[in-house]
């Protein structure tokens, strides 16, 4: 009998979601950011992350007003990844029973400060004893703009892949974390993402998007994600691809390759997505001048063949699994 571990997370949520009823209430159901939901006049969005203890944070490296930030940024960030609007938030937490009261506060302060930060609300959820852990579920409800909203399918062969602002801060923050080197900035982006809310909605009123998804596996996998919802290939040009100088300045002393980090690293929580190409630049000048952050194109989508590929040549691993045997802890 087979085990999570031997199939991966992904081709465990496709078992699972093959289970699944449907209603004609549903827009997208499972295998996007959010679920889409047809609500009266309006596109609902529906997400919900997992943020568990010595998996996905560790006391030890953050304070719990960080911790509380991360868990809520990585749902608002679904909401983010298909252009919508955050509206209202619900929170499950497991702690065990010594679990200081003021821990939890914080845990709840740093929650509150991320999606008050774009416009939404905790309005409830639940609690329980957790025998020696803590856990967090946060689910986001957000709704479309315009009734409109950016979807991992849609890309086309010869549209290119963009990305905002810098990649593998996150993850070279992790790194730095775990192997006590300091690096004020990689930790600050490691522990307090910022979800490109304003971004994504600016780009899903753009015709010349095509699809979309926010960072959070690592760009050659999230990249897949695109290209396989598509049924098309995506080629990444590392030439292309950015390198934050505080990035740089953390990797040479230490031996490391940027690149490494930006392709498979995760929890950036920047968005990718594809556009024309033929509108590529002044996208970028329009983008420029509405935000702060940068835009880059870094590759692009073909109908040659189908997945992810790095220079023309496929990779043996493409970003973060929770279940693989592979997946580095």
């Amino acid at each position: 009998m087979s085990t999570v571990r031997d199939i991966g997370e992904f081709a465990l949520i496709d078992r699972i979601s093959r289970l699944l009823p449907t209603s004609s209430a549903v827009v997208v159901g499972v295998g996007d950011d959010c679920a889409v939901l047809r609500f009266c006049e309006r596109m609902m969005l529906v997400s919900c992350d997992l943020f568990v203890e010595n998996v996905h944070f560790r006391r030890d490296y953050a304070q719990a007003e960080e911790i509380g930030w991360k868990a809520a940024a990585s749902s608002v960030s679904d909401v983010a990844a298909m252009g919508g609007q955050p509206m209202f938030v619900l929170v499950a937490l497991g702690c065990p029973p010594d679990t200081p009261t003021q821990y939890v506060q914080l845990l709840y302060r740093g929650m509150s400060a991320v999606v008050s930060r774009f416009g939404a609300a905790i309005v409830g959820g639940d609690t329980s004893v957790s025998p020696d852990s803590i856990v967090i579920d946060v689910t986001v409800i957000g709704q479309a703009i315009g009734n409109r909203c950016l979807t991992r399918r849609g890309a086309r062969a010869g549209d290119v892949l963009a990305v905002t602002g810098p990649l593998g801060l996150a993850a070279a923050g992790l790194h730095s974390l775990k192997h006590g080197h300091p690096a004020p900035a990689l930790r600050t982006a490691h522990l307090s993402p910022r979800p490109r809310v304003p971004e994504g909605q600016w780009l899903c009123g753009q015709p010349f998007a095509h699809a979309m998804i926010d960072i959070s596996d690592g760009l050659a996998q999230d990249a897949q994600h695109i290209a396989e919802s598509s049924r098309i290939g995506v080629n990444i040009d590392p030439a292309k691809l950015p390198v934050h100088p505080e990035l740089q300045a953390y990797c040479e002393p230490h031996g490391l390759d940027p690149m490494a980090f930006i392709l498979t690293g995760g929890e950036d929580y920047e968005l990718a997505f594809a556009m024309d190409g033929e509108h590529a630049g002044k996208a970028i000048e329009a983008f420029g001048s509405e935000f702060r952050t940068g835009l880059s194109v870094v590759g692009e989508f073909t109908a040659e063949w189908t997945g992810v590929r790095i220079n023309g040549e496929p990779l043996d691993k493409t970003g973060h699994d929770h279940f693989l045997a592979s997946t580095p802890t």
